[in-house]
């Protein structure tokens, strides 16, 4: 199970202040210029990589089942991190088979995504 995003936060928040406690002021970050030069050696803190953000997609379908396939293939080719995407779909009174495709779907690709509803 993933860590909720307060948690990772809150770890690194720990982190950084345990490291700049023990280096004092000589800590600082790479993208920080070196504006005083007291002679010290600086202990340098590597920027952390940048994470895609979660983004919810919404998937809204009624009487779809011509064209849920394709759209759900397409949905899974994006060149996205699937970890960073949550699914939101919702269907109802339809007089296809619709609701089975969905069902389906969202059963086998559910542990890929970050959230699925």
């Amino acid at each position: 199970m993933a860590a909720s995003p307060a948690a990772t936060l809150a770890w690194s928040l720990l982190l950084l202040s345990s490291a700049l406690l023990r280096e004092g002021c000589r800590a600082r970050f790479v993208a920080e210029s070196d504006s005083e030069d007291d002679g010290e050696e600086a202990v340098v803190f590597p920027e952390s990589p940048l994470q895609s953000p979660t983004v919810l997609v919404a998937v809204l379908a009624r009487n779809a089942a011509h064209t849920l396939p394709h759209f759900l293939g397409c949905l899974e080719r994006l060149d996205y991190p699937k970890s960073r995407m949550a699914i939101w779909a919702a269907t109802d009174h339809n007089v296809d088979n619709t609701t089975e495709i969905f069902r389906e779907w969202l059963k086998n690709v559910q542990r890929l995504y970050h959230y699925v509803e």
